[in-house]
């Protein structure tokens, strides 16, 4: 099946591409890209795309939603279309954020890093903030090019560094192990069945 995209950024879009590769379904067009503003304001108006031999994925983190459920989240950004969606349009949250679907390949990631496997979290899912765990993780790298990369100079008050999103999704496409993954992450299992469920 061929499936849109509509995605948070561009980290999702290296994740999303992925999953849909070993799900056994093609990438179509690529919407927002934009944060979870446009997301919220704009998914439901992607679901005549959700028609025929086509899907929607709509990949997005749990945390921003700044929702008490899952439930709750998907109101918020389907509106009416949370209690109807077509069966192949799949509005899925990583929890918390992307990042716990990478710290959940824990041997992989840590490879990447260049760090030590025991660093990574036991259930990435349980991290609040992934992201920070992800950059803290990589403060202790033996790789300068992975530390200049991913964590901000000291000083400043952004959370990652300006090549951040570049080094993961490299990781992405190059590195990250699925199926590794899946057994750590259950919104990451859940997402990957979901897309296995359409044939």
């Amino acid at each position: 099946m061929i499936m849109h995209l509509l995605l948070e950024g561009y980290l999702e879009e290296s994740v999303a591409r992925r999953l849909l590769a070993a799900s056994g379904h093609r990438p179509g067009i690529v919407y927002g890209r934009k944060g979870c503003g446009y997301i919220r304001t704009k998914a439901a108006r992607f679901r005549s795309l959700a028609a025929g031999k086509s899907g929607v994925l709509v990949l997005t983190d749990f945390r921003d939603a700044e929702a008490p459920c899952v439930r709750a989240a998907l109101d918020k950004y389907l509106g009416d279309l949370a209690l109807n969606p077509p069966r192949s349009f799949l509005c899925r949250f990583a929890v918390a954020e992307m990042e716990s679907w990478l710290l959940a390949d824990r041997p992989g990631l840590a490879g990447f890093l260049g760090v030590a496997a025991a660093r990574m979290p036991e259930q990435p899912d349980l991290e609040p903030f992934p992201k920070k765990t992800l950059v803290n993780v990589a403060r202790a790298s033996r790789k300068a090019n992975i530390r200049s990369a991913i964590v901000p100079p000291s000083g400043r008050k952004a959370v990652t560094a300006p090549g951040y999103t570049r080094a993961l999704s490299g990781f992405v496409d190059q590195a990250w192990n699925i199926d590794r993954a899946v057994r750590r992450s259950p919104s990451l299992e859940r997402c990957l069945r979901r897309l296995g469920e359409l044939r």
